[in-house]
Protein backbone atom coordinates (compact mmCIF):
# COMPACT_ATOMS: atom_id res chain seq x y z
CA UNK A 1 0.00 0.00 0.00
CA UNK A 2 0.92 3.77 -0.14
CA UNK A 3 3.18 5.12 2.15
CA UNK A 4 3.80 8.45 1.81
CA UNK A 5 6.36 10.29 -0.82
CA UNK A 6 10.32 11.83 -0.60
CA UNK A 7 12.22 13.92 -2.76
CA UNK A 8 14.94 13.18 -4.96
CA UNK A 9 17.71 15.01 -4.25
CA UNK A 10 19.83 14.79 -8.00
CA UNK A 11 16.23 16.22 -9.46
CA UNK A 12 13.97 17.24 -7.04
CA UNK A 13 11.37 14.72 -8.41
CA UNK A 14 8.79 12.67 -5.95
CA UNK A 15 8.74 9.28 -5.40
CA UNK A 16 5.88 7.28 -4.08
CA UNK A 17 6.64 5.02 -1.57
CA UNK A 18 5.45 1.62 -0.49
CA UNK A 19 4.86 -0.69 2.27
CA UNK A 20 4.14 -4.29 1.82
CA UNK A 21 1.41 -5.58 4.20
CA UNK A 22 2.72 -9.19 4.47
CA UNK A 23 6.60 -8.21 5.25
CA UNK A 24 6.36 -5.08 6.30
CA UNK A 25 8.90 -4.17 4.27
CA UNK A 26 9.27 -0.92 2.62
CA UNK A 27 10.00 0.17 -0.96
CA UNK A 28 9.38 2.63 -3.67
CA UNK A 29 9.23 3.28 -7.21
CA UNK A 30 12.67 4.09 -7.74
CA UNK A 31 13.88 0.77 -6.11
CA UNK A 32 13.42 -1.09 -8.82
CA UNK A 33 14.68 1.33 -11.14
CA UNK A 34 17.90 1.37 -13.76
CA UNK A 35 19.27 4.31 -12.15
CA UNK A 36 18.77 2.86 -8.07
CA UNK A 37 20.93 4.52 -5.70
CA UNK A 38 22.45 6.99 -8.76
CA UNK A 39 23.86 10.62 -7.98
CA UNK A 40 23.78 11.23 -11.34
CA UNK A 41 21.01 9.16 -12.90
CA UNK A 42 20.68 11.30 -16.65
CA UNK A 43 24.13 9.96 -16.86
CA UNK A 44 22.51 6.72 -17.72
CA UNK A 45 20.84 7.48 -20.91
CA UNK A 46 23.97 9.93 -22.31
CA UNK A 47 26.23 7.16 -21.59
CA UNK A 48 24.62 4.49 -23.42
CA UNK A 49 24.55 6.56 -26.78
CA UNK A 50 28.24 7.40 -26.16
CA UNK A 51 28.61 3.62 -26.50
CA UNK A 52 26.95 3.11 -29.59
CA UNK A 53 28.65 6.14 -30.91
CA UNK A 54 32.19 4.47 -31.16
CA UNK A 55 33.57 6.40 -28.35
CA UNK A 56 35.70 4.74 -25.40
CA UNK A 57 35.10 4.75 -22.23
CA UNK A 58 37.22 7.34 -21.11
CA UNK A 59 36.65 9.62 -24.03
CA UNK A 60 32.94 9.46 -23.08
CA UNK A 61 33.85 10.42 -19.36
CA UNK A 62 35.53 13.47 -20.60
CA UNK A 63 32.76 14.57 -23.00
CA UNK A 64 30.20 13.64 -19.91
CA UNK A 65 32.34 15.40 -17.38
CA UNK A 66 32.57 12.46 -14.92
CA UNK A 67 34.72 9.98 -13.93
CA UNK A 68 36.56 7.04 -15.94
CA UNK A 69 34.97 4.59 -12.83
CA UNK A 70 31.19 6.53 -13.35
CA UNK A 71 31.16 5.13 -17.01
CA UNK A 72 33.15 1.60 -16.31
CA UNK A 73 30.53 0.48 -13.83
CA UNK A 74 27.67 1.32 -15.75
CA UNK A 75 28.21 -0.80 -18.47
CA UNK A 76 27.35 -3.96 -16.77
CA UNK A 77 24.78 -2.00 -15.60
CA UNK A 78 23.18 -0.91 -18.96
CA UNK A 79 24.13 -4.28 -20.78
CA UNK A 80 21.47 -6.46 -18.14
CA UNK A 81 19.20 -4.03 -18.45
CA UNK A 82 19.67 -4.17 -22.19
CA UNK A 83 19.54 -8.11 -22.16
CA UNK A 84 16.55 -8.22 -20.25
CA UNK A 85 14.70 -5.45 -22.47
CA UNK A 86 15.45 -7.28 -25.46
CA UNK A 87 14.36 -10.78 -23.80
CA UNK A 88 10.74 -8.65 -23.19
CA UNK A 89 10.25 -6.56 -26.36
CA UNK A 90 11.72 -9.43 -28.73
CA UNK A 91 8.26 -11.59 -28.12
CA UNK A 92 6.67 -8.82 -29.31
CA UNK A 93 9.02 -8.14 -32.27
CA UNK A 94 8.25 -11.42 -33.66
CA UNK A 95 4.86 -10.53 -34.89
CA UNK A 96 6.28 -7.61 -37.02
CA UNK A 97 9.05 -10.22 -38.03
CA UNK A 98 6.55 -13.02 -39.14
CA UNK A 99 4.06 -9.63 -40.82
CA UNK A 100 7.65 -8.64 -42.74
CA UNK A 101 7.72 -12.05 -44.60
CA UNK A 102 5.68 -14.07 -47.00
CA UNK A 103 3.70 -16.74 -46.32
CA UNK A 104 4.67 -19.05 -43.61
CA UNK A 105 8.47 -18.79 -44.45
CA UNK A 106 10.75 -16.31 -42.10
CA UNK A 107 14.17 -15.84 -43.27
CA UNK A 108 17.13 -15.32 -41.04
CA UNK A 109 20.68 -14.36 -42.06
CA UNK A 110 23.78 -15.47 -39.51
CA UNK A 111 27.67 -14.64 -39.47
CA UNK A 112 30.45 -14.17 -37.35
CA UNK A 113 32.87 -11.78 -36.91
CA UNK A 114 36.12 -12.18 -35.42
CA UNK A 115 38.20 -9.92 -32.67
CA UNK A 116 40.01 -10.16 -29.80
CA UNK A 117 40.75 -9.81 -25.80
CA UNK A 118 44.22 -7.87 -25.05
CA UNK A 119 45.85 -9.63 -27.86
CA UNK A 120 45.14 -10.49 -31.00
CA UNK A 121 47.13 -13.40 -31.80
CA UNK A 122 46.68 -14.92 -27.91
CA UNK A 123 43.07 -14.24 -27.23
CA UNK A 124 40.93 -13.83 -30.28
CA UNK A 125 36.92 -14.37 -30.18
CA UNK A 126 34.39 -14.84 -32.62
CA UNK A 127 31.02 -13.06 -32.37
CA UNK A 128 28.11 -14.55 -34.28
CA UNK A 129 25.21 -12.58 -34.83
CA UNK A 130 21.67 -13.55 -35.97
CA UNK A 131 19.11 -11.48 -37.69
CA UNK A 132 15.75 -11.50 -39.38
CA UNK A 133 16.33 -10.52 -43.07
CA UNK A 134 13.87 -8.33 -44.04
CA UNK A 135 13.72 -5.84 -40.99
CA UNK A 136 17.38 -6.10 -39.93
CA UNK A 137 16.35 -7.11 -36.56
CA UNK A 138 18.57 -8.06 -34.60
CA UNK A 139 17.85 -11.95 -32.80
CA UNK A 140 20.84 -12.68 -30.81
CA UNK A 141 24.48 -12.48 -30.31
CA UNK A 142 27.33 -14.59 -28.15
CA UNK A 143 31.08 -13.96 -27.63
CA UNK A 144 33.25 -17.33 -28.03
CA UNK A 145 37.24 -17.74 -27.26
CA UNK A 146 39.27 -18.96 -30.75
CA UNK A 147 42.18 -21.16 -30.16
CA UNK A 148 45.33 -19.04 -29.90
CA UNK A 149 46.87 -18.05 -33.81
CA UNK A 150 50.73 -18.62 -32.18
CA UNK A 151 53.79 -16.14 -32.30
CA UNK A 152 53.74 -13.15 -30.36
CA UNK A 153 53.48 -9.21 -31.32
CA UNK A 154 57.03 -6.81 -30.95
CA UNK A 155 55.37 -5.56 -27.42
CA UNK A 156 53.49 -8.58 -26.13
CA UNK A 157 55.12 -11.07 -23.51
CA UNK A 158 55.54 -14.77 -23.88
CA UNK A 159 51.62 -16.09 -23.22
CA UNK A 160 51.18 -18.23 -20.30
CA UNK A 161 50.74 -22.08 -21.33
CA UNK A 162 47.02 -23.02 -21.76
CA UNK A 163 45.63 -25.76 -19.32
CA UNK A 164 43.75 -28.62 -20.96
CA UNK A 165 40.78 -27.55 -19.91
CA UNK A 166 41.55 -24.01 -21.35
CA UNK A 167 42.40 -25.22 -24.79
CA UNK A 168 39.61 -27.62 -25.23
CA UNK A 169 36.91 -24.36 -24.23
CA UNK A 170 38.96 -22.73 -27.06
CA UNK A 171 38.52 -25.10 -29.61
CA UNK A 172 34.85 -25.56 -29.10
CA UNK A 173 33.96 -21.45 -28.65
CA UNK A 174 32.91 -20.80 -31.94
CA UNK A 175 30.50 -23.91 -31.68
CA UNK A 176 28.96 -22.95 -28.40
CA UNK A 177 28.46 -19.41 -29.50
CA UNK A 178 26.88 -20.18 -32.61
CA UNK A 179 24.59 -23.04 -30.76
CA UNK A 180 23.54 -20.34 -28.34
CA UNK A 181 22.13 -18.05 -31.63
CA UNK A 182 20.25 -21.06 -32.89
CA UNK A 183 18.83 -22.26 -29.69
CA UNK A 184 17.40 -18.37 -29.40
CA UNK A 185 16.22 -18.77 -33.12
CA UNK A 186 14.02 -22.00 -31.75
CA UNK A 187 12.27 -20.02 -29.22
CA UNK A 188 12.30 -16.80 -31.50
CA UNK A 189 10.44 -17.99 -34.80
CA UNK A 190 7.14 -20.37 -34.62
CA UNK A 191 6.99 -20.33 -38.65
CA UNK A 192 6.61 -23.76 -39.88
CA UNK A 193 9.29 -22.79 -42.26
CA UNK A 194 12.72 -21.42 -41.29
CA UNK A 195 15.28 -20.52 -43.81
CA UNK A 196 18.17 -19.21 -42.57
CA UNK A 197 21.24 -18.09 -44.62
CA UNK A 198 25.03 -18.21 -44.00
CA UNK A 199 28.54 -18.56 -45.63
CA UNK A 200 29.61 -22.33 -46.05
CA UNK A 201 31.68 -22.69 -42.68
CA UNK A 202 31.33 -26.75 -41.77
CA UNK A 203 29.88 -26.38 -38.29
CA UNK A 204 26.58 -24.25 -39.32
CA UNK A 205 24.40 -27.43 -40.78
CA UNK A 206 24.83 -29.63 -38.06
CA UNK A 207 24.56 -26.83 -35.12
CA UNK A 208 20.99 -25.07 -37.20
CA UNK A 209 19.62 -28.86 -37.63
CA UNK A 210 19.68 -29.83 -34.08
CA UNK A 211 17.82 -26.64 -33.34
CA UNK A 212 15.56 -26.84 -35.76
CA UNK A 213 14.35 -30.03 -36.91
CA UNK A 214 12.46 -30.47 -40.12
CA UNK A 215 11.31 -26.35 -40.21
CA UNK A 216 14.94 -26.05 -41.03
CA UNK A 217 16.24 -24.90 -44.90
CA UNK A 218 19.43 -23.62 -45.24
CA UNK A 219 21.07 -22.18 -47.80
CA UNK A 220 24.75 -21.37 -48.24
CA UNK A 221 26.69 -18.79 -50.11
CA UNK A 222 30.77 -18.67 -50.78
CA UNK A 223 32.37 -15.94 -48.63
CA UNK A 224 34.29 -15.66 -51.68
CA UNK A 225 31.89 -13.48 -54.22
CA UNK A 226 31.93 -10.10 -54.04
CA UNK A 227 30.49 -8.18 -51.61
CA UNK A 228 27.91 -6.02 -53.33
CA UNK A 229 24.35 -5.48 -52.42
CA UNK A 230 23.66 -8.65 -54.80
CA UNK A 231 25.09 -10.77 -52.51
CA UNK A 232 22.25 -12.91 -50.40
CA UNK A 233 24.69 -12.56 -47.10
CA UNK A 234 24.60 -8.34 -47.98
CA UNK A 235 22.58 -7.41 -45.46
CA UNK A 236 24.29 -9.59 -42.21
CA UNK A 237 27.51 -7.81 -43.77
CA UNK A 238 26.01 -4.63 -43.52
CA UNK A 239 25.25 -5.19 -40.07
CA UNK A 240 27.92 -6.35 -38.76
CA UNK A 241 29.91 -3.12 -40.56
CA UNK A 242 27.89 -1.26 -38.47
CA UNK A 243 28.68 -2.73 -35.40
CA UNK A 244 32.33 -2.06 -35.80
CA UNK A 245 31.46 1.01 -37.00
CA UNK A 246 29.61 1.85 -33.39
CA UNK A 247 31.47 -0.14 -31.07
CA UNK A 248 34.53 1.34 -30.52
CA UNK A 249 36.07 -2.33 -29.05
CA UNK A 250 35.36 -3.64 -32.91
CA UNK A 251 37.63 -1.48 -34.89
CA UNK A 252 39.94 -3.61 -36.48
CA UNK A 253 43.63 -1.85 -35.59
CA UNK A 254 42.54 -0.15 -32.30
CA UNK A 255 44.21 0.12 -28.41
CA UNK A 256 40.43 0.30 -27.17
CA UNK A 257 39.91 -3.19 -27.52
CA UNK A 258 37.83 -5.20 -24.40
CA UNK A 259 39.93 -6.35 -21.72
CA UNK A 260 37.25 -9.04 -20.57
CA UNK A 261 34.99 -11.22 -22.85
CA UNK A 262 32.39 -10.23 -20.32
CA UNK A 263 32.35 -6.32 -20.88
CA UNK A 264 32.35 -7.27 -24.45
CA UNK A 265 29.16 -8.88 -24.47
CA UNK A 266 27.40 -6.33 -22.07
CA UNK A 267 28.85 -3.51 -24.71
CA UNK A 268 27.27 -5.75 -27.44
CA UNK A 269 24.16 -5.94 -25.65
CA UNK A 270 23.55 -1.89 -25.34
CA UNK A 271 24.49 -1.89 -28.85
CA UNK A 272 21.97 -4.21 -30.33
CA UNK A 273 18.88 -2.60 -27.47
CA UNK A 274 19.89 0.96 -29.31
CA UNK A 275 19.80 -0.90 -33.22
CA UNK A 276 16.63 -2.67 -32.71
CA UNK A 277 13.99 -0.19 -30.81
CA UNK A 278 15.98 3.20 -30.96
CA UNK A 279 17.53 3.49 -34.76
CA UNK A 280 15.35 3.37 -37.68
CA UNK A 281 16.20 0.10 -40.07
CA UNK A 282 17.83 2.70 -43.06
CA UNK A 283 18.33 6.38 -43.29
CA UNK A 284 15.59 6.48 -46.09
CA UNK A 285 12.89 4.74 -42.97
CA UNK A 286 14.12 7.01 -39.85
CA UNK A 287 10.63 5.62 -38.45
Amino acid sequence: MRNGKFVRKCDRRHVQRFICLVCERGFSTQTFHVSYRHKRPELNRLVAFELVSKCTLRQAARKLGCTRSSVTLRLPLLGEAARATHAHLARWDRRAARGADRGHRERYLMDELETYSISRRNDPLTVPVLIHRRSYFVVHTAVGPLPRRGGKGRDEAEPEELTPEERRERNAGSRVAVGRCCARLTDFSEAKHVVVGTDEKRSYPKLLRDALGWRLEHVTTSSKLPRSTKNPLFRINVTLAMMRDGMSRLVRRTWAASRCRERLEQHLWVWICYRNYVRGRTNETPK
